[in-house]
């Protein structure tokens, strides 16, 4: 199942809506449902915020293979930006006063899925996302 969004921390609501209707088909616990949501939530709002003047959407594809979900997320007219080695990496192990913010959803993605790839070709970045389904 895939959709392409708008460009906006506004497109959310329908991002969810779309998942909610692939999860409503595919057989999985609420704890792969939960992760996969919060991945594509952090991936899609880091498209749109470090990615603001792209002239396209953001295009994602949902997949469930046996016991594998696949999540694709494609940003159009995008920089390249590896998100599995370009992304900071937070210092968990300091006091919160003491940490630089940013890096942190991401590396609640790479903690959360079973792998974590990037690609970008013809000016497309993609991650994929995937997670053994239990």
């Amino acid at each position: 199942m895939s959709a392409t969004f708008g460009r906006d921390i506004l497109a959310l609501p329908e991002v969810f809506e779309f998942m909610g209707r692939f999860f409503a088909t595919a057989a999985v616990d609420a704890q792969l449902r939960f992760a996969a949501e919060l991945s594509v939530e952090e991936v899609f709002t880091n498209f749109v915020k470090y990615n603001a003047g792209g002239r396209d959407g953001i295009g994602i594809c949902l997949r469930l293979d046996r016991d594998k979900l696949s999540i694709s997320l494609s940003d159009y007219d995008a920089p390249r930006f590896d998100i599995t080695s370009d992304a900071q990496e937070p210092d968990i192990d300091l006091p919160l006063a003491q940490r630089t913010p940013g890096g942190l959803g991401l590396h609640l993605v790479k903690k959360m899925m079973d792998r974590v790839d990037y690609r970008h070709e013809n000016g497309v970045g993609t991650v994929q996302l995937s997670k053994a389904v239990s």
